[in-house]
Order: structure tokens, then C-alpha cells, then sequence
């Protein structure tokens, strides 16, 4: 009987650990996404720097704050995930 209960703990200690690299490829895909949406955003803003100045307009500054907003949404979103998946400081 030992055996069966040590063979269910090591099934449940495998399930754990599956279940922990699932969320880790979860939030790794996150981060990817977020990153190609701030690069997306950066292209956003070059594109209307660009047509700012083709045109001879003003660039409208406030247009400017709320790419940079969204942008550093998306910085505080990455980092909230790197948070989740690091390692505890205890190795675990």
C-alpha cells in the first residue's frame, strides 16, 4: 500500500509541475504580445511624426503623451507578468 501512496504523490508532484510550465509558456506568450504591441504603438508614432512633417502640421503633443501612455501600459503589463513566472527567491 506504501507503494501506491508514493506512486500518487509522485503523480500529483507531475501534474504540478506540468500544470507550472503550462502557466509559464502562458505568460511567456503574453509577454511576446505585448512586446509586438508596443512596437506596433512606436510605429504609430513614427508614422505620424512622419506624416506631421510631410505635411508641414504641427505634431499635436497630446497625441504624442497618449501613444507614450499606452505604451508604458504595456511596459507595466510585461513586467507584472516577468514577476509572475520568476523563480521564488528561495529556488522554488
Amino acid at each position: 500500500m506504501a507503494f501506491i501512496d508514493k506512486l500518487g504523490q509522485m503523480a500529483n508532484k507531475v501534474g504540478e509541475m506540468a500544470g507550472e510550465t503550462l502557466d509559464y509558456g502562458k505568460a511567456k506568450g503574453k509577454i511576446v504580445l505585448e512586446k509586438g504591441k508596443i512596437k506596433d504603438l512606436k510605429e504609430e508614432i513614427g508614422e505620424y511624426v512622419y506624416s506631421s512633417m510631410k505635411s508641414g502640421t504641427h505634431a499635436d503633443v497630446e497625441k504624442f503623451k497618449e501613444l507614450c501612455d499606452k505604451i508604458d501600459e504595456r511596459l507595466a503589463a510585461i513586467e507584472a507578468l516577468e514577476k509572475e513566472i520568476a523563480p521564488d527567491e528561495d529556488g522554488e
